[in-house]
């Protein structure tokens, strides 16, 4: 940014901040992919507790994991419904930190981990049946 001579102090020279928008927590994601997201998740650990949980041992440690994923996945999603916003527009476009990108491609990174866990897993049950 360069000086402008004109203003004399240098408070007046700083950049006002950009807006921010009034979306409430995650609210630029679309709902559906939120529920997928979850969805996934739960059919992986429901897939751990089914098929992993042979033993003592074994049943406490699927269960406990699974529990930590409880906590862990549900703290975002009461977060978000306790941040509702009163409108909640619909946009082709998300704005990130680096920059603004489709909303096909970030469900697409949002989705890529659990959808890719629960195909792994399933081949994995599948291979040692």
């Amino acid at each position: 940014m360069r000086p402008i001579p004109k203003l004399l102090h240098d408070a007046d020279q700083i950049a006002a901040e950009p807006a921010v928008s009034d979306t409430g927590l995650f609210g630029d994601i679309p709902a559906p992919v939120w529920i997928a997201f979850l969805s996934t998740w739960a059919l992986l650990f429901g897939l751990f507790i089914l098929f992993f949980t042979r033993d003592g041992p074994a049943t406490l440690a699927v269960l406990t994991s699974s529990f930590f994923a409880l906590m862990l996945l549900g703290l975002p999603a009461a977060l978000g419904m306790q941040a509702r916003s009163t409108s909640r527009v619909q946009s082709r476009v998300i704005v990130t930190h680096n920059g603004p990108i489709p909303v096909g491609a970030a469900a697409t990174q949002i989705l890529l981990i659990p959808v890719a866990s629960v195909i792994g897993v399933t081949g994995f049950i599948l291979l040692a049946l």
